[in-house]
Parts: structure tokens; sequence; C-alpha cells
């Protein structure tokens, strides 16, 4: 076989992944957090309380990730409609993505070290009033660092891309990708969740409302789970964008297996994003029953009520106006009386 036909059979595998794998994660995950935000906000359970909130937001930044990152790949690798190759697109595209995806980790972080707090003597630090700071500040600080992005990325040759020379580019190898999207919130979600782990289980051994008991099992359990699957995505992601980075690569078959390797390193790490609702659904039977809820017996009933709503309001204005008319006779017939 030559080598311009592996090149050219290894582009089209390519190519398939990023249309139909990645279309798939772009779909699952886009329903999957929009279910998610109608849970945790329909929920007196999760709406009221700070990791309720933290897993609200790392949702939000979830769709995000697959609005601005995602589908943009899927038009360029798939259908080979680059909508970056326009300077002011790349940077807007870029800012978005890091910033989400960075804001998504964050948020994943905090809900697990609210998670620990919440069960330990400084419980009272574990509040909806101080999430929604961390939130503010993690926004701001996150959406300052992507200032970097709208400076040093750019089109040179048509391609959304940095100087191959360029310190920034030297951050992004070092520091960016094996560190913010790497080492560190990993580190700490599993620190925090292991140590949630523990306390839940000494929480067990004490005389705890059951309540309280089941919905801190069920938090940690669903932490426990989507951190496992975060760490399974993110380190062959980490590991290929550190190699990518640091390689240059003159043969068109090496770089046709790069990219294919490359492919299903980030749609993995795509999936990570797309994937929270499924693993709270498999692993939590609560979380199940709460979907059924939310789903069917307050949002099915609420829309089942709207005609009767509409219907109530059309016959109001008829009633009314029927008892204006007979107002309006009596008069009219008391007249004629009087008059005759």
């Amino acid at each position: 076989m030559s080598s311009s036909s592996t090149v050219q059979q290894l582009n089209f595998v390519i190519q398939q992944l990023n249309i139909y794998v990645a279309i798939i994660i772009f779909t699952t995950g886009i329903i999957g957090g929009l279910l998610n935000i109608i849970i945790f906000t329909s929920l007196k359970t999760f709406r009221q309380t700070s990791c309720g909130f933290y897993l609200t937001t790392t949702s939000l930044f979830n769709i995000g990730q697959a609005l601005f990152a995602l589908s943009t790949r899927i038009l360029d690798s798939g259908f080979a409609i680059n909508l970056t190759n326009v300077s002011w697109s790349c940077k807007l595209r870029t800012f978005l993505s890091q910033s989400c995806v960075l804001l998504s980790l964050t948020s994943m972080s905090l809900a697990t070290i609210d998670q620990f707090v919440s069960m330990t003597s400084y419980r009272h630090w574990s509040s909806l009033r101080t999430a929604r700071r961390h939130v503010l500040i993690s926004c701001c600080v996150w959406c300052c660092h992507g200032i970097f992005a709208i400076l040093y990325w750019d089109t040179p040759s048509g391609i959304c891309t940095t100087a191959s020379n360029s310190s920034y580019r030297r951050y992004l190898s070092y520091f960016y990708t094996p560190v913010l999207l790497g080492c560190l919130p990993i580190v700490i979600m599993l620190i925090f969740s292991i140590l949630s782990f523990y306390n839940i289980r000494t929480l067990a051994s004490h005389h705890v409302n059951i309540v309280r008991l089941s919905h801190e099992r069920q938090l940690t359990a669903m932490a426990l789970f989507q951190i496992a699957f975060i760490v399974f995505a993110s380190i062959p992601y980490t590991i290929y964008t550190i190699y990518d980075l640091n390689t240059i690569n003159t043969n068109p078959e090496d770089i046709a297996r790069h990219r294919l390797i490359g492919t299903v390193c980030v749609l993995l790490y795509y999936e990570h994003f797309a994937s929270s609702f499924y693993i709270f659904c498999c692993v939590s039977k609560r979380f199940r029953k709460q979907l059924i809820y939310v789903l069917f017996k307050i949002h099915l009933n609420w829309i089942k009520k709207v005609p009767n709503k509409l219907n109530n309001n059309q016959i109001a204005p008829s009633l009314e106006m029927a008892s204006t008319v007979e107002v309006d006779r009596v008069p009219i017939v008391n007249d004629s009386i009087h008059v005759a």
C-alpha cells in the first residue's frame, strides 16, 4: 500500500470520527446538560444547596464547551467548513472555549471541596451565598486569563494557531495543558472526593438524620464516578497535547497517524463534558427517581395545565362581557317601562 493511499484512508477515518462520533457527543452533551440543569433547579434538594449550585454551573459551562468548541470542530474537521479562518472568530472561539473548560473544571473542583466541607465542623462555609461568590470570582479570573488568547491566537495562514516560538506557546505546553487542564483539577477532585467518602462512612456510624445521610451519599457517589471518568478522559488528551505542541513532523503519513491519535484523544476529552448526566443516572438510583419525578410529576403536569389555563382565560373575558351586556340591558328595560 502506497503512502498516499494510507494518508487518504487515515484522513477518511478522521473525518468520519469528527462527523459521527463528535455529533453523538455534541447531541448527548447538550441534552444531558439541559436535563442536569432542569433537575438541579427544579428540586429544592439541589436548588438551595451550594453543591447543587456548583453542579448547575458545571452543566452550564459544559454546554458552553460543546457549543463553542466542539461544534466548530465538527464543522471544520468533519464538513470542511472553517469558521475560525478569520482573526476575530479564531480569537473569540479560543477565548470562549478556554473560559468554559476552565470554569467547568473549577466548578466541579469547588463542588468536591464543598461536599467535603459540608461534612466537617466548618460546615458554615458551605453556603449558597459563598458558592455564588466563588463562581463569580472564578468567572472574573478565567475571563482575564482569556485575554491572552485574544492577544496571541491568530490566523497567519488561514489556520487558527499561535506562533511556534512564542512564550505563550510554551505557557500552553508547560502550564496550561498539564497543570490547569490536567494535574491541578484532577488532584483536587481526587483528594476531596476521597475525604468526602471517608467522612460519609464516619457519618453513617453516628446518629445522623437519614435524609441528610442519603443526600450526602448520593452527591459523594455521583462526584466520585464523575471524577473517575474525568481522570480517564483527561490523561490521554494531556499527554497528546504536550507532545503535539513540542513536536514538528514533516512526513505526511506520520502527520496523519498523529492526527488520528489526536482526534481520538480530543473526542474522549470532550466526552467527559458530555457524560455527567448519564454517569449520574447510572450510579444513583435516587437521581433516576428524581429525574422521573421532575419530568413527569412537575413539568409534564405543568404542561398539561397550560391548555386549561388558556381556556379559563378565554372563558373569563366572555363571562365578563356577558355580565356587562346584561347590566347595560337592565336600564334600557326600566326606561322603556317608565316611558310607557
